[in-house]
């Protein structure tokens, strides 16, 4: 066996010796190095943006953030009220907050004012939340600024507070109309439908939702059953089932068991 292997090679040799093999192998990668070179450069020319000017094609580097943000009709006087109307929901949603959290003391529990001030503390960030993205999207800018504290955080009762959320409501839906007036003044049609699809109608139920508890709790005054029976029925029909704070202790405390 190994003699016949020895002949092969030998043969072989003879018919296409081994320096010859090298020979061809060198052109064959000298081949494949040019057809490399020519697809690369033919991808350039390719990308060359023809009938264009060449500066726009060249990679500059540039003034960070650029300063030139990608706008269509988006007035500055509409980015100016809508980042008003950011400050207003953030308003609410700050009384909303201290509402929820004056009814949830241990010596005024009433769970179901407090469920109901939380869910609209959430409401009124997602609110806040809905025009930033939306001020983000138009290519403005977003400008926060100081956000008004209620001035007594003492709420002494449930229709002291619900007469401040009424207010709240119809001040919110006042400056609604405001943006959509100076949205309509540019015609600014997406700025527009925006707050008159997104916005107003949900606004009128709050509003109308508001002035109906003002109602009852006028007329029931401040007793002590009455009181305990109108929490109830906030806490039952008014308050969707992740803001109930009884709901939520409980699942809390049998998890912790």
């Amino acid at each position: 066996m190994l003699k016949r292997f020895c002949y092969r090679q030998i043969f072989s040799d003879l018919l296409c010796p081994r320096g010859q093999i090298l020979s061809k192998r060198k052109p064959f990668k000298l081949q494949l190095q040019k057809r490399n070179v020519l697809a690369l450069s033919s991808r350039s020319y390719a990308s060359s943006c023809p009938g264009e000017k060449s500066d726009r094609c060249i990679e500059k580097p540039m003034k960070w953030p650029s300063g030139r943000p990608a706008k269509f009709k988006f007035h500055e006087e509409t980015e100016a009220i809508l980042n008003a109307q950011i400050n207003a929901e953030l308003k609410a949603f700050y009384y909303y907050l201290s509402m929820a959290a004056y009814f949830g003391r241990a010596d005024v529990a009433l769970p179901g004012c407090e469920s109901f001030f939380m869910q609209m503390h959430h409401e009124e960030h997602e609110h806040a939340l809905r025009f930033v993205n939306y001020v983000k999207m138009r290519g403005g800018c977003v400008n926060l600024c100081n956000v008004e504290h209620p001035a007594d955080q003492d709420w002494k009762c449930p229709l002291n507070a619900f007469k401040t959320a009424l207010e709240l409501e119809i001040e919110v839906s006042e400056k609604l109309v405001a943006v959509n007036t100076v949205a309509e003044k540019h015609g600014d049609l997406n700025a527009s439908d925006f707050i008159v699809t997104g916005f107003m109608e949900d606004q009128m139920k709050s509003v109308n939702e508001m002035g109906r508890f003002v109602a009852v709790l006028s007329g029931i005054g401040d007793q002590a059953l009455a009181r305990f029976i109108f929490d109830k029925d906030l806490l039952e029909n008014h308050v969707l089932s992740k803001f109930n704070v009884l709901r939520t202790k409980s699942n809390s405390n049998g998890r912790d068991a």
